[in-house]
């Protein structure tokens, strides 16, 4: 049984979307639009998605770049590159025919997104592997617009380990590679962020060691409120706290521990527990939703397969549209307006503030 939410509430909540920012630090938009694209689609961004944005008051996406697993097995590290590079112009070709988006690489950027009430998209790596080992491709990476990076997803690649995958249940050994450690050291050269979400334990020890600017969990939840190696434990989340960075709540059911179909309260005991033991400050959106990305992937495979089976949901909310649910239920179970502000949007774009390059 979820929480059933006021509409005192919920107007509240639609109110505070509409006046103040809103931001979801994870959706592997990039990805789903190629495989849209393959398939035939235009406009994915105007049929998929920008409605239900405009709805929730959203001013900042930040889109992954990821790169599946699959394809790295079968084309290997040039493969993967070349699938990255084919992300990043889809994406930008996609923004460039929408008037409310805009692709922002910079502090201004963001600040005249907001300003102009327009949708701003900033892209990110998930996960280094189509890098290999040569580092030269951060630079290109950077001139195309990317201004973030997890060192990888949940798998081994050449600079780092990652944790198990979501559904899984296993401690992951293994630290950076020393090329992961000068990877790090160049991301900061450039001023991008690193996002920590994909990391195994030993992974994370190093990051908050070698680390000299403020990182981020852009997808991840408490590990003590669910517990899942894809989640923060209370001394990771301390950490990144004191380290300046914020952790963006994630709302994959697996993720967020509700499989019964107890979304609301799961992701309000997440968020709760979060504000609790590090500040609201350090609390932000980042939900993960994948449901759209694995339709787009069916629909690819079952041209080539009509067996294929499709996509069990794994969303705790449908789209977008839905986010003001759960500004409302934080704000019916008590906490405070100011925080809940925040967490909705001023705190990943303070984040970006001060990570982003001016110009």
């Amino acid at each position: 049984m979820d929480i059933k939410v006021g509409e005192e509430y919920l107007l509240r909540a639609i109110k505070l979307h509409k006046e103040n920012p809103v931001a979801d630090a994870h959706l592997d938009l990039a990805g789903e639009i190629l495989l849209r694209k393959e398939a035939g689609e235009k406009n994915i961004i105007r049929n998929h998605y920008l409605e239900n944005w405009k709805n929730a008051g959203i001013n900042l996406i930040m889109s992954s770049v990821y790169i599946p697993t699959k394809l790295i097995a079968k084309q290997g590290i040039e493969g993967a590159w070349e699938n990255a590079l084919a992300q990043i112009e889809v994406l930008r070709e996609e923004c460039a025919e929408i008037e409310d988006t805009e692709i922002i690489t910079c502090k201004a950027e963001l600040e005249n997104v907001l300003e102009q009430g327009k949708i701003g998209i900033l892209m990110y790596m998930e996960g280094l592997d189509c890098i290999g080992t040569n580092l030269e491709r951060l630079f290109t990476l950077h001139e195309k617009g990317v201004r973030g990076a997890a060192l990888t997803w949940s798998r081994k690649n050449a600079l780092a380990v990652g944790c198990c995958k979501a559904g899984e249940y296993k401690q992951i050994p293994g630290g950076l590679s020393s090329v992961g450690k000068q990877v790090i050291e160049k991301m900061e050269q450039l001023s991008w962020f690193l996002d920590v979400s994909h990391l195994n334990d030993d992974g994370f020890a190093e990051v908050a060691e070698l680390a000299t600017r403020p990182f981020l969990a852009t997808h991840s939840c408490a590990r003590n409120v669910y517990d899942n190696y894809r989640n923060l434990t209370d001394k990771q989340m301390k950490v990144l706290a004191e380290k300046g960075g914020v952790m963006g709540l994630n709302g994959c059911m697996l993720i967020a521990g509700s499989g019964s179909g107890n979304h609301l309260e799961m992701l309000c005991r997440h968020g709760e527990y979060e504000a609790e033991k590090i500040g609201a400050e350090h609390v932000c959106f980042g939900f993960d939703l994948c449901d759209s990305y694995d339709r787009a992937e069916y629909e690819l495979r079952r041209r080539k397969d009509a067996d294929a089976k499709p996509p069990k949901p794994a969303d705790c909310f449908l789209h977008h549209g839905q986010i003001p649910l759960l500004t409302a239920a934080l704000l019916q179970r008590g906490m405070k307006e100011e925080k809940v502000i925040s967490i909705i949007g001023q705190n990943l774009i303070n984040y970006l503030k001060q990570i982003l390059p001016e110009q």
